[in-house]
């Protein structure tokens, strides 16, 4: 348990440390990182369905995380959607004229295409937007926390199962826990933009506010840390299905007591479109 917590606060310094050191040298230095962890991801979800008896195009996969990324950056949607195309096609062309490999294998290298790689690279479109910190810190701190809380609610508290048959130690009182813990995660980029305005001097960074009374400004937050936390958590359990499917423990072992990069970014992927939504509504409204 100690080992699983020192990792969890040096992972948060180490990638909050990232998120606001590399932004403030320009967001196209954090789009790089972010492409790096989306190859890293890519890497591990072949890897696990290779061990589910799955021949996977893992060469076209990683080329696919960087190429994606990278255009996405420059060209925005289109770029997003335009190279997702090209690499569905490319590997259907592949299962075409290479008959190493069977149907399945295909469905499985789109498969990845589309989880983690283009949920990743709507990060990027996020980190171009002028509110990219606050939108990032959002899609963050909300499952950093919905874990976190989850964890230890789970672990003290928790008795009576959530899904034993996905995740065996994930308790009610854990599911309960985690939404507090959204709600928290919400209210602290609240609490750094709204109130206390603390990236005001930063490179890159607009000053953001939901509203002028502070008091709506908090319910919104509340509000969308009722629904984000829900969706971090089934987040998790499409993780851990897709592990126990294909035999494995872990996605990797790079963190201690924590697993590797798809066992961190499982709910942080899905609540990357919720931001992006959440978004567009407030920036609309």
């Amino acid at each position: 348990m100690l080992k699983r917590i020192l990792t969890a606060l040096v992972m948060i310094v180490v990638v909050f440390g990232f998120i606001l050191g590399l932004r403030q040298v320009h967001p196209a230095i954090l789009a790089g990182f972010i492409a790096l962890i989306t190859i890293a991801g890519a890497y591990e979800m072949c890897d696990a369905l290779k061990k589910a008896e799955y021949k996977t195009m893992m060469i076209l996969d990683m080329i696919a995380a960087l190429a994606i990324c990278v255009l996405t950056y420059f060209f925005n949607y289109l770029g997003l959607a335009l190279s997702m195309a090209a690499f569905v096609i490319i590997a259907l062309s592949i299962f075409t004229f290479d008959h190493k490999y069977e149907l399945k294998d295909v469905f499985a290298t789109i498969f990845i295409l589309f989880y983690p790689i283009l949920p990743m690279a709507l990060l990027v479109i996020m980190n171009n937007s002028p509110l990219g910190l606050y939108a990032i810190l959002l899609t963050v701190f909300i499952p950093v926390l919905t874990d976190t809380l989850a964890y230890f609610t789970g672990r003290f508290l928790g008795n009576k199962k959530l899904c034993p048959e996905i995740s065996p130690k994930k308790t009610i009182a854990g599911a309960i826990g985690g939404v507090i813990g959204a709600i928290l995660g919400a209210l602290l980029v609240f609490l750094l933009f709204d109130v206390l305005n603390v990236f005001e001097s930063f490179n890159y960074v607009e000053s953001f506010a939901l509203s002028d009374e502070y008091w709506k400004s908090a319910l919104i937050y509340i509000a969308f840390g009722i629904v984000a936390g829900p969706i971090c958590e089934i987040g998790d359990l499409i993780a851990s299905w897709i592990k126990r499917k294909a035999g494995i423990k872990d996605y990797g072992n790079i963190f201690p007591g924590h697993g590797g990069f798809m066992d961190r970014l499982d709910s942080v992927i899905v609540n990357i479109p919720i931001v992006l939504c959440f978004i567009e509504i407030i920036t609309r409204i």
